[in-house]
């Protein structure tokens, strides 16, 4: 084989994921295709965290079969741990499965099919192997770099510690130097990757997550450093002194609360309660004034009433989040949840999701609609998709901002633009020079 195309569904975990087995493919000599028709390895990274991304792809499987040249299919991600061998049962085109555990081995998997076998690859080792100057780089501004893998959270709805394994920590110098190097490559911004990112510990040391925010933050060259997903039960004063005191750390925070209700929260086995985490948002928000949060939101959770879905929205309201990405419950394999005896009905789930975009959309409105007249740094990432001649890149808070291209500057660049629109999901702006004041990103 020659070719490959990837196809990437799901987190930030497995958008990095490709990174990897891209670079490792490239380094067995395969050259990346144009596109699905032309290439001879189809790899599919794939999300089980929710029912629909399953049937999509088992139904991509049953399109690429049907394709005039069918290509060896590569199943790699959650789907694949969680299905294994099943998936060669399913379909002959199928040549290896890859769980997120073994993502180092895609050459193996790659060589047992150029010899005429199939592969299953799956599990988690004890440790782990991380060759960072292999990964190939999808951006020249923005750099991926895992600090933690798994989670030991077991919430009840959960797939992910059964397809990404228990947690495990790297050393706290492997991550800072994997960051300088990139830093020293141009990379202006780091994400640091985990599932509990905030539960960090490192396991020479035993330093948390609050010490390495700080030494990362502190590398050269670096602009900002965004780190994902926070778990709210994780956080402490010394990870919010990092927040409050460096500039380099960035104003966007991403703090899933899953549910409103307390008696919802204690089924999910989330480990706070409406009331503790109301109080995480407000000594945030003491000590970081213009920190922007997002949230996750399940709806429909067993045993979910209309009061406490009630719950839901007036937190929502309490806290006016400038993103929320919600979905519906989906029962998953192997969690508690999906053997809970009281399911809310399909119908009743897409209408309360229903109330609870307009209500979320309708607030992130008001929110952008108060940054416009603003001047916010925004990091170049490329053309905007909506025009070539205008560039898209985001503010600190993570906000989208589109604006017209001046031939001053370029990708990677951190330039002042004026917020001249907004509507709910992104910003359009003027290159422009001077000061501008923020509001209080989050205040009514």
């Amino acid at each position: 084989m020659r070719s490959y195309f990837i196809e990437t569904w799901g987190c930030q975990m497995n958008q990095h994921d490709s990174e990897l087995i891209e670079g490792q493919l490239r380094q067995n000599g395969m050259a990346a295709a144009s596109g699905v028709a032309d290439a001879d390895l189809v790899i599919l990274n794939t999300c089980s965290v929710r029912e629909r991304p399953m049937h999509k792809i088992v139904s991509r499987i049953g399109a690429l079969e049907k394709a005039p040249k069918p290509p060896v299919i590569g199943v790699c991600g959650c789907v694949a741990q969680q299905e294994g061998a099943e998936l060669l049962k399913r379909s002959p085109s199928v040549g290896f499965v890859l769980g997120p555990g073994q993502i180092a081995r895609v050459g193996e998997a790659v060589r047992v099919i150029e010899q005429g076998g199939r592969a299953v690859l799956t599990g988690f080792d004890a440790e782990r192997e991380h060759n960072y100057h292999t990964i190939f780089r999808k951006s020249s501004t923005r750099g991926m770099v895992t600090a933690v893998e798994g989670c030991n959270e077991f919430c009840t709805f959960c797939i992910v510690p059964y397809t990404r394994g228990r947690e495990l920590s790297r050393t706290l110098p492997e991550i800072v130097k994997e960051v300088r190097h990139l830093a020293q490559a141009g990379i202006k911004e780091i994400e640091l990757l985990g599932q509990t990112i905030n539960a960090y510990q490192c396991p020479e040391t035993g330093a948390d997550f609050a010490l390495l925010l700080a030494e990362v933050a502190a590398i050269p060259d670096l602009a900002r450093v965004r780190y994902i997903t926070s778990h709210p039960r994780h956080f402490n004063s010394r990870l919010i002194d990092v927040l409050a005191e460096n500039p380099r750390v960035s104003r966007y925070l991403h703090l899933p609360f899953q549910a409103g209700a307390n008696t919802i929260l204690d089924r999910m086995h989330r480990g706070y309660t409406r009331e503790e985490y109301l109080e995480l948002v407000a000594t945030l928000r003491d000590a970081v004034p213009d920190i922007s949060l997002s949230t996750d939101v399940i709806v429909g959770f067993p045993g979910e009433t209309e009061e406490d879905f009630q719950q839901t929205l007036d937190l929502l309201q309490k806290i006016r989040f400038g993103q929320v990405f919600a979905f519906a419950f989906s029962p998953r394999p192997r969690t508690p949840a999906a053997r809970y005896k009281d399911q809310v009905d399909e119908a009743n789930k897409k209408e309360r999701l229903h109330r609870l975009f307009a209500l979320t959309d309708r607030i992130s409105s008001e929110l952008n609609q108060a940054l416009v007249g603003c001047v916010l740094p925004v990091l170049i990432d490329g053309d905007s998709r909506r025009d070539p001649n205008d560039w898209q890149g985001r503010a600190e808070d993570n906000r989208v901002v589109n604006f017209a291209k001046c031939g001053r500057e370029g990708v990677g660049d951190i330039v002042d633009v004026r917020i001249i629109r907004a509507g709910a999901h992104s910003l359009v702006g003027e290159r422009c020079s001077g000061d501008g004041r923020l509001p209080v990103v989050g205040a009514a």
